[in-house]
């Protein structure tokens, strides 16, 4: 619950002051003195949107739905690259699929930061 309402002042603060995107670094829980990815929020431009069929959203339901879609893309493709010979998940999008800075956003996920 906590995390969904983090997720969704993340999303609130992104789109009113229009940028594309927001990343909110936290410490690391398997490296001491490190930065990685807490959580973020896309709000750019979008090339391929897959939603699901029949399904209506409304802005705000967009970018949390992508924002998933990124993340879920990210963790398939570094499940391929720790372990090359298993098949990629099938995740809802694919890097075909992407624009620059979702791009950006999704190799922000690998970034880690040493603190101080």
């Amino acid at each position: 619950m906590l995390l969904e309402n983090f997720k969704e002042q993340l999303a609130l603060s992104v789109r009113s002051i229009q940028w594309s995107y927001a990343i909110f670094w936290s410490t690391s829980s398997t490296q001491p003195g490190v930065l990685s990815w807490g959580e973020g929020y896309y709000n750019g431009d979008i090339k391929t949107r897959k939603t699901s069929q029949g399904v209506e959203l409304n802005s705000d339901q967009i970018g949390l739905q992508r924002s998933e879609q990124l993340r879920e893309l990210y963790k398939s493709l570094k499940a391929v690259e720790a372990s090359p010979q298993t098949k990629r998940r099938s995740a809802a999008l694919s890097p075909e699929d992407l624009t620059d800075t979702e791009w950006y956003y999704l190799v922000c996920m690998s970034f880690v930061f040493n603190i101080g």
